[in-house]
């Protein structure tokens, strides 16, 4: 009888716990309670096991406390496309799928390129390898692309092995916040790498590395078969531009682009002109809000046109 009253208190604790985690930490603006909101909603793992993860198709939900919108293809762009349109497609993670920003650069250059439909098939969670597995497994055959521009981030040479999660992971809001306070106390008190020793170790696993060029090498041959053209474009990470600490890192990618003769360029060459503050979507959240975007949209704007016109 004790064990089955003591069960039955931590079950009515967990669930007042869950309530006030709900009403009280869920402003739409936690970043971890929105991934795990994100994933549950818009994420399915893939059939592929190379591809990893995928967007579900016609969805929409407010993540960050902005709408986002999957069409039926599960690109987000705000409507399903013009088969008989010129096509540029953007293949990203998390920064190019727009999370936390109403309008990702994806949809300022849809704008101001006329001639032009922009696809944005960014999807968050996942590095390069996936991303171009992920084109030849639900892209390729989609649509006449003219262009395809590959989003590389810090973390996009990140090993990725996915776990299937657990129901708290799934869904608890309360775990999730917990968990998420354990990890910032481990990353405090040196038990965890923090962002930038985590990023710095990820460029060190050769092994990654070498698969992810053979990929983007994949993806060039594609490319050159069927007349079109490739871009790679670094986005830099945001916190610290004044002072960034990753040139070594984007040093390795611009080096592998130019020797197989992929045009590159570098969003850091006018993001680093203004304060990283000011481009965060929140403090926590570091990932490009949206005056981060349109900056970005119209470096790329004028990169492109040039790229285009050559």
């Amino acid at each position: 009888m004790k064990i089955f009253t003591f069960c039955v208190s931590i079950i009515i604790s967990f669930v007042m716990l869950e309530g006030l985690t709900r009403l009280i930490i869920d402003d739409g603006l936690n970043y971890d309670i929105e991934m795990m909101k994100y994933a549950v909603y818009f994420k399915s793992v893939s059939n592929n096991p190379k591809v990893g993860l995928e967007h579900k198709k016609n969805v929409e939900k407010k993540l960050m406390n902005v709408e986002i919108s999957l069409n039926s293809d599960g690109f987000r762009n705000n409507s399903d496309l013009n088969k008989n349109s010129k096509k540029i497609l953007m293949l990203g993670d998390s920064m190019t799928l727009g999370w936390g920003a109403q309008f990702p650069f994806s949809y300022h250059l849809d704008n101001k390129l006329k001639d032009y439909e922009v696809i944005n098939g960014g999807i968050g969670n996942t590095n390069t390898i996936m991303q171009v597995n992920n084109f030849f497994y639900n892209y390729v055959n989609k649509y006449n692309y003219d262009l395809i521009i590959l989003n590389f981030f810090i973390n996009d040479f990140e090993n990725i092995q996915l776990k299937d999660p657990n129901f708290l992971q799934k869904y608890s809001y309360f775990y999730t916040y917990v968990n998420s306070m354990i990890n910032q106390i481990l990353v405090k008190y040196e038990l965890k790498y923090d962002l930038k020793t985590f990023y710095s170790k990820s460029f060190e696993d050769k092994d990654t590395e070498l698969k992810t060029f053979n990929e983007i090498i994949k993806l060039k041959k594609f490319c050159d078969e069927n007349k079109i053209k490739l871009i790679i474009h670094n986005i830099p990470e945001l916190r610290n531009l004044k002072e960034y600490q990753f040139n070594d890192e984007t040093k390795i990618i611009k080096e592998f682009a130019h020797k197989n003769d992929i045009f590159f360029i570098d969003s850091y060459n006018i993001l680093k002109d203004y304060e990283s503050k000011d481009l965060w979507i929140t403090f926590k959240d570091t990932h490009a809000n949206d005056k981060a975007h349109l900056i970005i949209a119209d470096f790329l704007f004028g990169e492109i046109n040039t790229f285009l016109s050559n």
